[in-house]
């Protein structure tokens, strides 16, 4: 699906965009990507941002939107304000290490270090998206009715998804740090879901699991008016210390 190609409500998105940040926003596929699509803010050297989506089909139109959303917010930070997350040695060095411990003579080293990294990298990128990503939801509810239909199926399926973390076996391979997080996280998604869809039952299984509190918690963030001109890092911020992650990054310039 080419660019020209997205739905009137996505272009309508991208041209706020581009007033606000005084700069072009370019969208493309990219059939390799690993996630349904992914954004890049301009930089001094790249004088536009970039959108790009995976799958040439009509709800690429709500994950261009979805990047658009975020993208605005970012864009509305002062340049000489903005920070980017990035990982520390000393967490990421955390996780493999209670890895190491927890299948020590079970498999290698090196599938150990690997499995812990991969934990590590799979949590931070959900405490940098998740919350920021609730508030996108919502502001696409007001400004793109036309994406619902696109992302109440998107909302339904990452719920589906998530649901393993509650498995018994999962918390049998998962460092209890990772896992406590992940399910946190997790429930959230489904309360945020149940919520902004009307669908009641998509929590129930987090409810059950005693989740209901932490996850209202944290999504009571994403919906608390910004006290600095950095609402992301706010948020994320804000997740982290209820969560127990706040040693785990650090903010940096780009």
């Amino acid at each position: 699906m080419p660019a020209h190609a997205l739905l009137p409500a996505v272009n309508r998105l991208l041209k706020q965009v581009e007033e606000t940040s005084g700069l072009p926003v370019a969208v493309a596929q990219q059939s390799d990507l690993s996630t349904l699509a992914t954004l890049r803010p301009a930089t001094p050297e790249y004088q536009a941002h970039v959108i790009a989506y995976r799958d040439a089909d009509e709800a690429s139109s709500y994950h261009v939107a979805f990047e658009a959303a975020l993208l605005l917010r970012i864009v509305q930070v002062p340049a000489e304000q903005r920070v980017i997350l990035r990982e520390t040695r000393q967490a990421r060095e955390k996780v493999v290490s209670s890895v190491e411990r927890m299948f020590k003579g079970q498999i290698s080293l090196a599938q150990a270090r690997g499995a812990g990294l991969q934990y590590y990298d799979e949590l931070l990128l959900r405490l940098r998206s998740t919350g920021p990503g609730f508030w996108a939801d919502r502001w696409l509810v007001e400004q793109a009715p036309e994406l619902r239909g696109f992302q109440a199926a998107l909302l339904q399926s990452h719920v589906h998804d998530n649901l393993f973390c509650l498995e018994a076996e999962v918390e049998r391979l998962t460092p209890t740090a990772v896992l406590q997080a992940t399910r946190a996280i997790s429930a959230a998604c489904a309360f945020h879901a149940a919520e902004l869809l009307g669908i009641p039952t998509l929590a129930i299984p987090y409810q059950a699991a005693g989740f209901e509190a932490l996850a209202k918690e944290l999504i009571a963030i994403t919906r608390a008016e910004p006290t600095t001109a950095d609402p992301v890092r706010e948020i994320v911020d804000a997740w982290a210390e209820k969560l127990g992650l706040s040693r785990w990054y650090v903010w940096k310039t780009p």
